[in-house]
């Protein structure tokens, strides 16, 4: 279990994963609190990194999701007429 104190005992480690399984792997222990990743290419532009294109379509999902389904229900129509409180 991990613990709030930072004087535990730690060691560097350099995990070899299959990309298949990576992801719940990681998830795994990120969900268990037991890692701290270490960015290995901090010169290395956000822009250029292995998946950028992956998360750029999930954003644009993600827009399309609420252009469509959130935003059509903040939109007050012009019919509706308000009672004063």
């Amino acid at each position: 279990m991990a613990s709030l104190l930072r004087g535990e005992e730690m060691c560097l480690a350099q995990l070899f994963l299959q990309s298949g399984s990576a992801y719940d792997c990681i998830s795994e222990l990120g969900e268990l609190g037991l890692v701290e990743f270490r960015d290995l290419n901090p010169t290395v532009n956000a822009f250029q990194r292995k998946y950028v294109n992956e998360i750029k379509k999930c954003e644009e999902m993600e827009r399309i999701l609420v252009e469509r389904q959130f935003l059509p229900l903040l939109i007050v129509s012009p019919q509706l007429t308000l009672l004063p409180p």
